[in-house]
């Protein structure tokens, strides 16, 4: 008699630490709380992002010096049905800086240049003063 009660101690006991064994090995498969509505990724920083300028505009972009781009206004067929500010844009990619040139190169007062940085200024305004990089910056496109 004491054999089965030993037994059924002993068996009551595998069981109960195997039933612990397992729970313990078992990982937390529960999903987080999933909020409604989903919460909208935060804007990115100016140092987190960068400056939010693109950096191809497509056939009628060019690399001037470095970080200074130009564009200018589509052309090629199809031409969108849209009207820009200018003809002409110069960026300083890495100040965010813009100013806006007429066909034959000089500065519009309307919209006013928007000179980011000090460096953004000096960079924009090394190139307008350089006449090799205004004639660059100047020659048409040919559509692709």
């Amino acid at each position: 008699m004491a054999l089965r009660r030993n037994f059924g101690i002993s068996a009551w006991l595998a069981i109960t630490l195997s039933l612990l064994v397992s729970l313990a090995c078992t990982e937390n498969t529960e999903s987080p709380t999933p909020t409604w509505p989903p919460l909208p990724a935060p804007p990115p920083t100016f140092a987190a992002g960068g400056v939010q300028t693109p950096t191809d505009f497509g056939y009628n972009t060019r690399v001037i010096d470095g970080d200074i781009h130009v564009w200018h206004a589509p052309h090629c067929p199809p031409v969108p049905p849209a009207e820009f500010v200018a003809k002409v844009i110069l960026t300083d990619l890495s100040s965010g800086s813009q100013v806006y040139l007429n066909q034959d190169g000089s500065v519009r007062s309307s919209p006013q240049p928007d000179y980011r940085s000090d460096e953004g200024r000096e960079r924009i305004t090394m190139v307008l003063d350089d006449s090799s990089l205004m004639e660059l910056i100047l020659a048409p496109f040919e559509c692709p």
